[in-house]
């Protein structure tokens, strides 16, 4: 049996993604069961990368290719891409790339376009080599110079005008390998110390006091004692949510959209004793049982919707709420480049339709004088204070609390951190108190 080859099963992910709207997980856990476990880094590689600079190769090949390929031939389109991304951003040498991508066409049964793909990688390698690619960005619309679908560019500028350049950078980026140290088990000064001892550099997160910055990413399997639970991969930002709370001892909390259970974890590290209950739809508690297994933690799981848990939970209110509801994802795009190619207009106005519903679900669960701390992972106003503005105009027994520990810019109704603007992804946190009974 012929061995697959690595471009094609790179260019069928990138078309999953681009023409057909699939998730990059998702796609990538098929499409990498094609190739041995030795091809498997490079085709994650190709694929982000592929992904996070799509944009910005589709205009170049506008220029490079003198008509359009047809609709019928996109594999030799995704092709280019691949081989577009392999001679610009790896190490993989120029000619092996340009063969390589060549070489697919005959397992695309694309033969036909050989000369063509031959010529314009070929091109495109002398345009580096004369230092030409700026002549060539010229003729690219903004967007495209910053590798951003028109509408992703659009509402980013129109969200954080004067943030936009450190955003569109921050988001080309690969994402770093931030940990949170688990306090139930070590510090982060022993457990840096241990990275020391291991040859792994290493550095403290700059605002939460529990995150540690690995300067070089490498799987989880490399990390001294993870799997005894020292420590747990969770985004700088993402780290500042528990603090938020201020949680006590024997606590009810309600983890409300909690897959894949970061979040649930971090709250019981800081306070063992809480009662804790996590909810999230039967695919994604897979992972919340998962984290909370390897920490030694405990927590209810309910595998279900919020919506459904408020239909029949015992009455009995929570004095704490976290929801950190679904949302565009625009601030983790970074950690996930499909999501700048997945999201269309009026994708905004949907979620945020979604996250007021839920946190109207949330709010009849909580107990008097409790809080609810409101989380998304978007940069969008729509998403965050807006949703916050229309909630709070329909309940006289809400109040926003100001977040100033979090970081970020403070926003009307809550704090929002941005990427490359502050340290880890874009986040975004309200906190609200619900009045006692009168």
């Amino acid at each position: 049996m012929a061995k697959p080859n690595l471009q094609l099963v790179a260019a069928h992910t990138l078309r999953d993604v681009i023409d057909q709207g699939r998730s990059l997980d998702r796609t990538l856990e098929s499409e990498a069961q094609r190739l041995g476990a030795e091809q498997r880094p490079s085709l994650h590689e190709i694929a982000y990368g592929g992904l996070r600079f799509y944009s910005y190769f589709d205009g170049l090949l506008a220029q490079l290719i003198a008509k359009p390929i047809r609709r019928k031939d996109r594999m030799v389109h995704f092709l280019l891409i691949v081989g577009l991304y392999q001679l610009k951003h790896m190490r993989t040498p120029d000619h092996a790339a340009v063969n390589q991508t060549v070489k697919a066409l005959a397992a695309s049964k694309q033969s036909w376009a050989k000369g063509l793909v031959n010529g314009v990688l070929r091109q495109f390698l002398r345009e580096m080599e004369k230092d030409n690619l700026a002549s060539l960005d010229a003729h690219l619309t903004a967007a495209q110079r910053i590798a951003f679908p028109t509408f992703f560019y659009g509402c980013i500028r129109d969200a954080w005008l004067e943030e936009s350049e450190k955003i569109f950078e921050s988001s080309n980026q690969k994402p770093p390998l931030t940990l949170r140290v688990n306090q139930q088990k070590t510090t982060r000064a022993d457990y840096l110390k241990l990275l020391a001892a291991k040859n792994i550099d290493a550095l403290p997160t700059e605002e939460s006091k529990l995150g540690v910055l690995v300067t070089q990413p490498r799987p989880v399997t490399e990390l001294p004692m993870f799997s005894e639970g020292w420590v747990s991969v969770q985004d700088e930002s993402a780290q500042l949510c528990a603090p938020l709370l201020a949680l006590e001892h024997g606590m009810r909390v309600l983890d409300g959209c909690a897959a894949p259970g970061g979040k649930t974890c971090a709250m019981l590290e800081a306070e063992p004793s809480l009662k804790m209950t996590a909810v999230d739809l039967p695919e994604r508690v897979l992972g919340i049982e998962q984290n909370l297994n390897r920490l030694g933690l405990e927590a209810e799981i309910r595998d279900m919707g919020l919506e459904e848990y408020s239909d029949w939970w015992d009455k009995h209110p929570w004095d704490r709420i976290l929801m950190d509801v679904p949302c565009s994802g625009s601030g983790v795009i970074r950690r996930h480049p499909d999501i700048r190619h997945r999201r269309q207009p009026g994708d905004l106005e949907r979620f945020a339709g979604q996250q007021f519903d839920l946190l109207e679900t949330a709010w009849g669960l909580l107990a008097d004088n409790g809080l609810l701390l409101y989380v998304t992972c978007s940069l969008f106003p729509q998403e965050n204070d807006g949703v916050i503005e229309r909630f709070l105009s329909n309940h006289s027994d809400a109040k926003f609390l100001p977040v100033a520990s979090a970081g970020g810019i403070s926003t009307r109704y809550g704090r929002q951190r941005l990427p490359g603007v502050h340290a880890g992804d874009g986040f975004y946190y309200s906190l609200l108190s619900k009045a006692g009974a009168a």
